[in-house]
């Protein structure tokens, strides 16, 4: 069926034309009507169903939300939604900050430790003693900070914690033959001894 505003638009001839291509066209094969000349009065059916779909999720969503806000301390009412939020953003700037100092500390204690390895029986009894507010280390965790001064009133009092410098001693012993150099045989073919 085609409404009597979009007859007079169309004329007699074009809206037999149109009403046999609309026949059989619509769901479930039944008759297409064209009913609104659409002049921006009317809203087709699909955009008020996708529209009112639209809003229908929103709804669902807000009503979600406000129970998600319960389910974690919060009041649910819409009106509190807003402290809520601060209060959740707060807790989480603050656990961003305890971690953020945390992985400094790892850094410090790990730059340290790489540090004292060959000098100390135990870093860990060093670290202890020094002030990691002090210790500065660089965004690749490398220590920044003059180690031999932070350890050397810890070393005066407390010499025991670090291991005795060694010197290389001297090697004695056979002198090893130069590199590439051909061995010389004695006259029973074992190798030459000096």
């Amino acid at each position: 069926m085609i409404h009597e505003s979009i007859k007079k638009l169309l004329g007699e001839d074009l809206t037999k034309q149109v009403e046999e291509a609309l026949k059989g066209k619509g769901k479930d094969g039944k008759d297409v009507d064209l009913v609104i000349g659409n002049d921006g009065s009317y809203v087709p059916a699909d955009k008020y169903e996708a529209l009112k779909s639209q809003s229908a999720s929103a709804e669902k969503a807000l009503k979600a939300a406000a129970d998600a806000l319960k389910t974690i301390g919060g009041s649910g009412d819409p009106a509190k939604i807003a402290d809520d939020v601060k209060a959740a953003q707060d807790t989480i700037k603050n656990l961003q900050d305890n971690h953020a100092a945390e992985i400094k500390k790892i850094q410090k204690n790990t730059a340290l430790r790489l540090a004292l390895s060959g000098q100390a029986h135990d870093p860990a009894d060093i670290i202890s003693l020094l002030d990691l507010e002090k210790i500065e280390v660089d965004e690749s965790g490398n220590l920044k900070s003059d180690l031999e001064s932070l350890i050397k009133p810890i070393k005066e009092t407390k010499p025991y914690l670090f291991r005795a410098q060694e010197q290389n001693p001297e090697i004695k012993g056979a002198k090893p033959a130069e590199p590439g150099a051909t061995p010389k045989i004695d006259s029973q073919g074992g190798p030459v001894i000096f």
